[in-house]
């Protein structure tokens, strides 16, 4: 048997180099490329006797013992280490049995912890405050409560939380001759002012309601303006009054200042409409605080879900006292005045059936 190996630029030159010095019935061992070049290792040998000399196997240093003792030593320790860990295992029932018991004791602990429990029969178990808290009245509201609330009832706690709340009787909004309505985008205020306009146009004292849509803040000054000087606002002894709505809070002082040059003796009220629904997060951090006496809160589209205590928390929080609830999509009906019993009665609502 004769084994040849052939270089050549291109496989053609490489089989015409094997072919000259072993035949047309040479057999082709293998082709690679070497440098550039093509290698053809060729043999005349018949196929079925050839047989490719295996390549001696090669082990690093990772593979390499010294002896057989520092095999069998190793293997030995690995053996006594895996029957330590096996002899300190627990068996499988008495290990399911400890786990199922300490989860038991660890939600317990969890339940006391957090005050879940019914609000009228574990009242004494857990504090009210602690109650109100996990009910969804932020830290800070509960803590003014504890304050404000000595008796420390539920009953007077949410009493006293609807107090902070709800604005109660407003002299100067009943009073007054312009109807300021802002808020948000999507806040519902256009549905709102549809509703006051209508709930005002019904009361007798009331001779006249007028709507002004101005399309920016310089344009609803002269619209009020111009509404002031041709109303004898002062002498009348039924009133005439004008609703309008101002897109954004932040141009509210701007228009009153601008307003009170022309006309400083209108009576105005400034509506802010918040859509319900919000979360306490939202509300502190996208909704201003309170500035002004004579500013108001209407929570808007209340059939599409309930105040949240969370959202009661964050308006008392920024100081805005509730004066309307608007609930119905029309422009007729669905509005009401906030009510300090209705109020602490939906929160005692939200509470029981919150699910402890």
């Amino acid at each position: 048997m004769v084994e040849i190996k052939v270089q050549a630029s291109d496989s053609a030159t490489a089989m015409e180099e094997v072919e000259k010095r072993l035949g047309s019935d040479a057999l082709i061992v293998s082709t690679t490329k070497v440098d550039g070049k093509i290698e053809i290792v060729a043999t005349n040998d018949e196929p079925s006797k050839y047989k490719k000399t295996p390549e001696p196997l090669i082990l690093d240093g990772d593979y390499r013992v010294t002896n057989f003792s520092d095999a069998l030593a190793d293997k030995m320790e690995k053996t006594r280490k895996e029957e330590l860990k096996t002899s300190d295992r627990l068996e499988p029932g008495p290990l399911d049995e400890s786990i199922h018991a300490i989860k038991k004791e660890l939600q317990k602990l969890e339940k006391l912890s957090l005050g879940e429990s019914p609000p009228r029969k574990m009242a004494e178990a857990n504090s009210v405050a602690t109650l109100l808290q996990v009910s969804g009245v932020s830290k800070n509201v509960v803590e003014l409560l504890s304050k404000n609330a000595p008796e420390k009832s539920l009953e007077h706690m949410a009493k006293t939380l609807s107090k902070m709340f709800v604005n109660g009787k407003c002299p100067h909004f009943e009073s007054s001759d312009v109807i300021l309505i802002t808020g948000p985008v999507s806040s519902g205020k256009s549905v709102f002012s549809k509703k006051l306009i209508t709930y005002l146009k019904n009361k007798e004292e009331i001779k006249d309601c007028t709507n002004l849509n101005p399309d920016n803040p310089r344009g609803l000054v002269k619209k009020i303006n111009s509404w002031a000087s041709n109303t004898d606002y002062e002498k009348n002894k039924t009133k005439q009054i004008a609703v309008a709505e101002l897109g954004h809070a932040e141009d509210v002082d701007r228009v009153l200042i601008d307003i009170n040059k022309n006309n400083p003796k209108l009576k105005i009220s400034i509506i802010n409409a918040c859509a319900v629904g919000n979360s306490y997060q939202y509300l502190k951090g996208n909704f201003s605080e309170r500035s002004a006496e004579n500013e108001y809160l209407a929570i808007t589209k209340l059939d599409l879900c309930d105040l949240s205590l969370s959202e009661i928390s964050a308006f008392i929080e920024l100081n805005h006292k509730c004066l309307f609830f608007s609930g119905i999509e029309t422009g007729t009906e669905g509005l009401f005045f906030a009510h300090v019993d209705k109020v602490k009665s939906h929160i005692l609502q939200n509470i029981e059936n919150r699910e402890f």
